[in-house]
């Protein structure tokens, strides 16, 4: 197992994803916009996922739910390993669709909360409608049953007036509070493992903040593991047990969250937490990485970071990409500047 696909945590992971490779097929031929990709996840902690936007965070995460379209492909090699609460182990990658161990695990084993609640929600069925389906199916309760823990979900969510609100239709809600009633409707099937993906994204300032805080009582109180994926490393600073940065497709560093933000080992990592603006330099132009992450087709040679990189060392990073690199306190890094036995390469 190599350095990055080590575990984060100390404790026996609820979730191994190991050398995690996805092809797509294309007009243009086959892209593969996820490369070796590695982490674990264990009950009770935050394991937040950056990146910019088309790094492969999204689709990573997808394909833990086997949600990924019919042109994609999970290269053999790759591994997703899930230990229920129960015991009982799920190779996700092995599991067939449509078969009862994957209805199983969407939901009642791993929710979802996806970044557009109005993609999430069917506008032909009220809220309570959707809630109670997923109560009745993963937790084996009768209508009223299902109905009142429905109406409880959207009460520990801070939902005004659950009573109401679960006979009501997306449309009738507003963006924040569609937003907490995807976080009931993902949490109404009891899952172990929440993924949230940008979960805060559309929201205005003091929105996100209370589902960011709102999230993070529910972990506490429910126990859950998360993945929490997003581009900023800001909100990864408040919510987030340990990190890892994705790019091109790539884990390119990872770590404890506050040793990663405190200290960042990659260029990378230190550009997008210079991209971020600070309170207390409010007339400071803003720093944005340069350049544009390239599509997957087009992948750079060597280090696929080496033509944004200021520090990238000339005749090394463009012709070869580095190997992880295992630093003290369970961090590691991909990045030629801290590789040993660099002048050999």
């Amino acid at each position: 197992m190599t350095a990055l696909n080590a575990p984060i945590a100390a404790a026996e992971p609820m979730l191994r994803v190991e050398n995690l490779t996805i092809s797509f097929r294309t007009d243009e031929g086959p892209i593969t916009p996820v490369q070796g990709v590695g982490f674990d996840v264990s009950e009770g902690r935050t394991l937040g996922l950056v990146g910019e936007s088309g790094s492969g965070k999204s689709v990573s995460t997808k394909a833990l739910m086997r949600l990924l379209p019919g042109s994609a492909t999970i290269e053999r090699g790759s591994r997703m390993r899930y230990v229920a609460k129960s015991g009982e182990a799920f190779e996700i990658e092995a599991l067939r669709a449509g078969s009862r161990a994957l209805r199983r695990l969407r939901g009642g084993e791993i929710g979802m909360i996806f970044q557009e609640p109005m993609a999430s929600f069917s506008p032909v069925y009220t809220i309570g409608n959707q809630m109670i389906e997923s109560i009745r199916l993963h937790r084996g309760m009768n209508a009223r049953e299902a109905r009142d823990e429905a109406v409880e979900m959207l009460t520990k969510v801070g939902i005004s007036n659950p009573e109401g609100r679960v006979d009501q239709y997306p449309h009738e809600l507003s963006g924040g509070m569609r937003q907490r009633a995807m976080i009931a409707l993902a949490l109404s099937a009891g899952p172990r493992l929440l993924i949230a993906d940008e979960p805060t994204t559309a929201l205005d300032v003091t929105i996100q903040a209370q589902v960011l805080a709102l999230m993070g009582d529910l972990q506490r109180d429910l126990g859950m593991g998360l993945i929490f994926i997003t581009h900023d490393l800001g909100v990864i600073a408040q919510i987030a047990d340990d990190v890892a940065v994705m790019y091109l497709g790539a884990i390119v560093e990872r770590g404890p969250a506050r040793e990663v933000i405190r200290s960042p080992r990659h260029p990378y990592t230190r550009g997008l937490l210079d991209a971020i603006p600070t309170l207390d330099r409010l007339d400071a132009r803003l720093k944005p990485v340069p350049g544009d992450i390239p599509s997957p087709s087009q992948r750079p040679s060597g280090c696929a970071f080496h033509p944004r990189c200021a520090q990238a060392i000339k005749g090394l990073c463009e012709r070869k990409a580095p190997e992880e690199t295992q630093m003290p306190g369970g961090r590691a890094v991909r990045c030629w500047l801290h590789a040993e036995g660099r002048s050999a390469a």
